[in-house]
C-alpha cells in the first residue's frame, strides 16, 4: 500500500527559492531561465507563477512582488497561487538571489526523476496492454526513455573571444596534420577537396540502383511452401535462394511501367521476361566454345540483361552443386544443372517489379524451371579507409546487405582476391596466403557491422552513443535511407524520409562524428540525353539535400554505353558541398574486387 501512496520527487523549498531569487534579482532569470521550463515545477501554483515572471522579464519590465501580483490578476490565477501574501513569502524565504541558479538545477533534476517514474509506468502499460506488435512496443518504450534524458544546453552561446582563439588553435593543428583535419576516406583527390569528413557533418552517396532484379508480375517465385508470382510477393515473404534455402523478402517496389523489356530465352526451353537493368550471375565463353565442359567456363560475375544483349559471349547460368530444392518443387531441376542463355529479344515494356531478399549471395530462383537471378561499395570503401588504414572506430548499419556479405566485400578489396572466387571458395594456395595476411589488419580493426532488420533510428541512435562512449567512433555509414521504416503511420513516405533525413543530420552533430547515409536516385538521370545524375535526382525527398553537408553521386558511364571508352572509370560528383567547392572526382572501378580505388596508384 504504501508503494501505491508514495509522493513523486520534488522539492518544494528549492522551487519556493527559485522564484522567490528570480523576484530580487532580474540576474536570477537570467540564470534560471537557462536550466528551467515552467512544467519542470512539481506544484501547479509554481509553474504558474514562473510563467507570470518570464512574460514581464520578456517584456522588459521588472519582475517583483507587486507586478508579478497584477500580472497573475490578469491572467486570472492570483487566488489560485496563493495570493499577495504567498508571493512575498516566497522573497522573505529566499537566502540570497546568488544562488537561484543552483537551486533550478535541484528542481530541474527532481523534474526528470518525476519523467523517469511516468516513463516507467507508461513502459509498465504498454507492457500489459499488449496492443500491437512487440517491435512497435519496444520502439514507444525506448522513446519515453530518450524523452527523459534529453536535457538542453545550457550554454547555447559564446563569447566571440572564445571562438576565435579555438579557431586560431584548430589553424595551428590542421598545419601540423598536414591538411587531413576529418577522416579520411582514402581518395587523394576527395580528402584534397574536403580535408577528409568532418565530424557533425551528414554525408548522402546516393546512386541509380545498380542491382535492377525487375521481372514480369506473372513471373513465377517458388517458396517453401508452394508457388507464388513476383506481382504478389509482399515484404516478410519467404522465397526459395538459389541453393534451395528459404530467403525473407526485405524489399520490394511498386509496380513499374515504361522499362525496356526482353525476352530471356535458355536452351531448355525456358523464358523470363526481365528489364533491361535486371542482373544475372553468368558464367561465360565465347560463341564459338559452345560445346566446351562446364568446366571451361569462365569466372562467374554478374552481368544485365542489356549487357547479356550486347554481348558476342554464350552466358550460362548454374543451380549451386549444394542446392536442396524441396520436394514439392518438382520441375526436374537438380544441382549442377547449367543452362546457357540461347536468346535475349527486345519485347514491348510490360508493368516490372523488383525484390530484395536477405540472403547473403542475394540469388533467389525465378521461373518454373528454377532460374537463379540476381538481387554500396564506396560507401564500404570510406569505411575501410577509416577503421582498416587509420584505426578510427566505424558503424556500418546495414539495411540491405547481410554482414557477411559486407565482410565478404571487405576480405575481396583487402586481400584483392576476385569476389566470385570468395564466394565459390574455389581458391588455390596463393591466394589463401592472402586471406591469412589480410586476416590480421581485419582482426584488429574497429569496424563494427549491425545487420540487425527492421532497425528504428532509435535503436540506431542508442546503438551509437554506445559505441562513442565506449570505443570513440569516429564515423557511422547507413545502407540505406530508402529501406528505413519508422513503424508508424504518416502522411506519405517522402514525409517520413524527411524525419529520418533530419534525425541523421541531429545525430552527426550530437555525437561530432560524420554520417554517411546511403540513398537511391529517381529514374530521372535515364530520362536525359545526359545520364548523369543530379541533385534533383534524389529519390523520395527534397529534404536530403537541404539536411545534408555533402551530396555525392555516382556515375559510371559503362552502365549506359556498352561501348564507352571509359570502362572501368566511375565519377564521383561532389554535388553539394556547404563548406567548400564542388568537383566532380575520376576513381577506378573494380567490380571483380569490389571496390573503387585511385587512379593514379591502385588501392589505398
Amino acid at each position: 500500500m504504501s508503494e501505491e501512496i508514495r509522493t513523486p520527487p520534488y522539492d518544494n523549498v528549492a522551487e519556493q527559492s527559485v522564484l522567490g531569487g528570480m523576484m530580487l534579482s532580474k540576474d536570477a532569470i537570467a540564470d534560471v531561465v537557462e536550466v528551467l521550463r515552467g512544467n519542470d515545477f512539481y506544484k501547479p501554483a509554481h509553474e504558474s507563477i514562473y510563467e507570470a515572471i518570464m512574460s514581464l522579464y520578456g517584456k522588459g519590465e521588472p519582475a517583483d512582488a507587486i507586478t508579478v501580483a497584477d500580472e497573475l490578476t490578469k491572467r486570472g490565477e492570483l487566488e489560485r497561487t496563493g495570493g499577495p501574501a504567498y508571493l512575498h513569502s516566497l522573497i522573505s524565504s529566499v537566502p540570497t538571489a546568488a544562488n537561484a541558479g543552483f537551486y533550478a538545477e535541484i528542481v530541474q533534476e527532481r523534474a526528470v526523476l518525476r519523467r523517469l517514474v511516468t516513463a516507467g509506468t507508461k513502459i509498465v502499460q504498454l507492457g500489459y496492454s499488449q496492443d500491437g506488435e512487440v517491435e512497435v512496443l519496444v520502439n514507444e518504450a525506448q522513446s519515453e526513455i530518450m524523452t527523459v534524458a534529453e536535457r538542453r544546453n545550457s550554454e547555447d552561446y559564446v563569447v566571440l573571444k572564445d571562438v576565435v582563439e579555438s579557431t586560431v588553435q584548430e589553424i595551428e593543428d590542421a598545419g601540423g596534420r598536414s591538411g587531413m583535419q576529418g577522416v579520411p576516406t582514402g581518395f587523394v583527390e576527395f580528402d584534397e577537396l574536403t580535408h577528409g569528413l568532418q565530424g557533425g557533418q551528414m554525408i548522402v552517396i546516393a546512386a541509380r540502383p545498380a542491382m535492377g532484379k525487375a521481372l514480369a508480375l506473372d513471373t513465377p517465385i517458388p517458396t517453401p511452401t508452394g508457388w507464388t508470382t513476383m506481382g504478389e510477393v509482399s515484404v516478410g515473404d519467404q522465397v526459395l535462394a538459389a541453393d534451395g534455402a528459404p530467403t525473407t523478402v526485405t524489399a520490394a517496389t511498386d509496380v513499374m511501367l515504361d522499362r525496356p523489356c526482353y525476352r530471356v530465352s535458355f536452351d531448355d526451353g525456358s523464358e523470363i521476361i526481365a528489364d533491361e537493368e535486371h542482373q544475372w550471375l553468368t558464367h561465360t565463353r565465347t560463341a564459338v566454345l559452345v560445346g566446351a565442359g562446364a568446366a571451361d567456363a569462365g569466372s562467374a560475375s554478374v552481368v544485365t540483361t542489356g549487357q547479356i544483349a550486347a554481348s558476342s559471349q554464350r552466358h550460362l547460368v548454374r543451380i549451386p552443386d549444394d542446392a536442396r530444392l524441396p520436394l514439392c518443387h518438382d520441375g526436374g531441376i537438380e544441382p549442377g544443372t547449367e543452362r546457357a542463355i540461347v536468346a535475349v529479344e527486345s519485347v514491348a515494356s510490360v508493368p516490372v517489379r523488383c525484390l530484395q531478399v536477405d540472403h547473403p549471395e542475394h540469388l533467389f530462383l525465378a521461373g518454373r524451371t528454377f532460374i537463379p537471378t540476381h538481387n554500396s561499395t564506396f560507401a564500404i570503401d570510406i569505411a575501410r579507409s577509416a577503421a582498416i588504414k587509420h584505426n578510427m572506430t566505424t558503424a556500418i548499419f546495414s539495411l540491405e546487405m547481410a554482414r557477411n556479405e559486407i565482410a565478404l566485400k571487405i576480405l575481396s578489396a583487402e586481400a584483392t582476391l576476385n569476389l566470385q572466387d570468395l564466394r565459390k571458395g574455389t581458391l588455390q594456395d596463393e591466394q589463401w596466403g592472402k586471406i591469412a595476411s589480410t586476416m590480421g589488419k581485419l582482426d584488429s580493426a574497429p569496424l563494427f557491422i549491425d545487420d540487425s532488420p527492421n532497425m528504428s533510428l532509435m535503436e540506431i541512435r542508442a546503438k551509437c552513443r554506445r559505441l562513442k562512449q565506449k570505443h570513440d567512433l569516429k564515423l557511422v555509414v547507413l545502407d540505406y535511407l530508402q529501406l528505413m521504416s519508422s513503424g508508424k503511420k504518416v502522411e506519405s513516405r517522402q514525409q517520413e524520409v524527411s524525419e529520418f533525413s533530419r534525425a541523421l543530420k541531429l545525430l552527426a552533430k550530437e555525437l561530432d562524428v560524420p554520417v554517411i547515409a546511403l540513398s537511391q536516385l529517381n529514374r530521372g538521370s535515364e530520362q536525359r540525353t545526359d545520364k548523369r545524375p543530379m541533385v534533383s535526382d534524389l529519390r523520395e525527398s527534397g529534404s536530403i539535400e537541404q539536411d545534408a553537408d555533402m551530396v555525392i553521386l555516382l556515375h559510371r558511364d559503362d552502365v549506359y554505353d556498352k561501348e564507352s571508352p571509359r570502362a572501368g572509370e566511375a565519377d564521383v560528383i561532389v554535388a553539394k558541398h556547404r563548406n567548400g567547392p564542388t568537383k566532380t572526382i575520376v576513381v577506378a572501378f573494380q567490380g571483380h574486387y569490389s571496390r573503387f580505388a585511385n587512379m593514379a596508384n591502385e588501392g589505398f
